[in-house]
Order: structure tokens, then C-alpha cells, then sequence
């Protein structure tokens, strides 16, 4: 079993040589370490061409980091694929732990939780659970993935039914998409112990920082809409998300404005104007009365 781990980078240098160290250091046999440079502007590609031979690497202009999830993926060769964001790292033993699930289970991806404590060291027993959302999901309910992108991996067979996916500036369209969309495809596992150190820190695109309130809804819609475009069994999903991520930023008497403008001409039609906008409704009502309002 090849494995690949496909670094994504966007001006962490500072950050970088710690999560590329992470990587080097797994010992699992067989695999490949790509990073994937989005145009950075600080002092990433010194720091990437220092490892030589030791990483394949990638250098794109910025295109956001759907575009690097695209170009990783192409540039990849391994059986299961590993995502990494430049500013985490993988704890020790991370690969091979979860190789060996991939070897024990009949399963398509499996994803990790997180640590932010940078001190923390991998369990000795890991906790994992099994799980099929795939009919959850064409039911347009919402599976429970909590996980962030560097806790992520796939079979290659998966992710390329996933990727190449669209692409959009900054985190609008990114981890959500395909978390969707792998739990849509196959079954999976969540290692429920943490294999994966995520850093938080000032520089964050959207965890842990003021711009999440704001990205969310576009991260919502965005989301929503690609997934229904690109997987017909998503169009329940797709419209729900569409319709949480209006009813975050519209007033009640602009709902069907804005859900006009956002639907026609996307994957659900003319037909989900009034569909939309009566979800964005009762989202919108339901998130007023707990908070108390009028």
C-alpha cells in the first residue's frame, strides 16, 4: 500500500519545516511526501527547495486551496491519501496507524480527530468508529464530521470521484466539500483519538478567527451548491445548506430576493426558488426565537 500526504501551503513559512518534519518522520513503509505552494510570497520556496529530493513539490500561482487539493491530487501516486495543512503536523505513528485500519476495514476514508495542545503525544490505544452516513445523506441530513483538514484521508479511488473539484479564492469551497462528499460515496471511520496536532494561531484562514462568522455562510452556500451540482443524490443537502447560509445574512423580507439570485441558473432550477427561500425562513425564525429575539 502506497501513501501519499499531499501538503497544501499558502505563506506559513514559518510554520512550514515543523509540519514537513512531521511527515518525513512517519515510518510506514512505503511513501510520498508533495507539497503544493499556492503562489506564497514570504519565504516558503527557499525553505522547500532546502529538502530537495526528500518532497515532491508543487508550485502553482495562488488559486485558493481548492486549486492545491487539485494539483496535490494530481500529483500524487499513493493508494491512500493524506491531507495536511502547512501550519499542523501529523503526531508520531500517525501513517501506519491508520493504514492499518484502511487494512483492517473495508472502508473509504477515514478521518482523525485533533489535539491544539502542541505537546501532546499519540495514544496508545486508538478508539474508532465505524460509520455509513450514505443514506443519512441522500436523505439530506447532515452527518456529523467535525474534523479539520489535516485529520483527513481517502482511498484514491474515492477522491477521484471527488476531486478535481471547482475551485474558489480563500477557504469559500474547501474540507466541507469533500467531507460531504466522501461520506456520500463510501463508508468510513473516524479515529475518535487524536492522531493530528492542529495549530492555532493569529494567521488562521478560518478556524479560531473574526472572519469565520463571516466566511461561514459563504462557506455554507458554496458548499451546497457544488455538491449539488456535482452528485444528484446531494440535492436535499445542497438546498439546505444553500438556504443556512441565506438565512445567516439576509433579513426576512430579502430571503426570496436572495434565494432567487443564488439558485436560478445552479444545479436545482427555477422550481427551488420558493423551496429556498421558505427553508432560509425557518432557519432564520428558528435561530431568532433561541436567541431570544423578536
Amino acid at each position: 500500500m502506497r501513501i501519499s500526504v499531499l501538503i497544501n501551503n499558502y505563506n506559513y513559512a514559518r510554520y512550514l519545516p515543523a509540519c514537513i518534519e512531521s511527515a518525513l518522520r512517519q515510518e510506514c513503509g512505503d511513501f510520498e511526501v508533495i507539497v503544493v505552494d499556492d503562489g506564497s510570497t514570504d519565504e516558503s520556496r527557499e525553505i522547500l527547495a532546502s529538502y530537495g529530493g526528500q518532497i515532491r513539490l508543487v508550485l502553482k500561482e495562488n488559486g485558493g486551496q481548492a486549486s492545491s487539493f487539485n494539483a496535490g491530487f494530481s500529483a500524487a501516486s499513493g493508494d491512500i491519501l493524506f491531507l495536511l495543512d502547512a501550519d499542523d503536523a501529523f503526531l508520531p505513528g500517525k501513517l501506519a496507524r491508520v493504514a492499518e485500519i484502511y487494512d483492517r476495514n473495508e472502508i473509504d476514508w477515514c478521518f482523525d480527530r485533533v489535539t491544539t495542545n502542541e505537546g501532546d503525544q499519540p495514544p496508545a490505544e486508538l478508539q474508532v468508529t465505524l460509520l455509513d452516513k450514505r443514506d443519512t445523506l441522500r436523505r439530506g441530513g447532515f452527518p456529523s464530521l467535525p474534523v479539520p483538514t489535516s485529520g483527513l484521508s481517502f482511498r484514491r479511488n474515492l477522491l477521484s470521484q471527488i476531486l478535481p473539484m471547482s475551485v474558489a479564492k480563500d477557504v469559500v469551497l474547501s474540507d466541507n466539500y469533500i467531507k460531504f462528499a466522501a461520506a456520500y460515496l463510501g463508508r468510513g471511520a473516524i479515529v475518535e483519538t487524536p492522531l493530528t496536532f492542529q495549530r492555532i494561531h493569529a494567521s488562521n484562514r478560518y478556524t479560531g478567527t473574526s472572519r469565520a462568522k463571516t466566511l461561514r455562510p459563504r462557506i455554507m452556500i458554496a458548499t451546497g451548491l457544488e455538491l449539488a451540482r456535482r452528485y444528484d443524490g446531494l440535492h436535499a443537502l445542497g438546498k439546505s445548506l444553500v438556504a443556512g447560509g441565506i438565512a445567516e445574512t439576509t433579513s426576512l423580507l430579502k430571503l426570496r430576493s436572495e434565494a432567487r439570485n443564488t439558485v436560478t441558473g445552479g444545479p436545482f432550477g427555477e422550481d427551488a426558488v420558493n423551496e429556498v427561500a421558505l427553508m432560509a425562513a425557518r432557519k432564520r425564525l428558528g435561530n431568532m426565537l433561541r436567541r431570544g429575539q423578536s
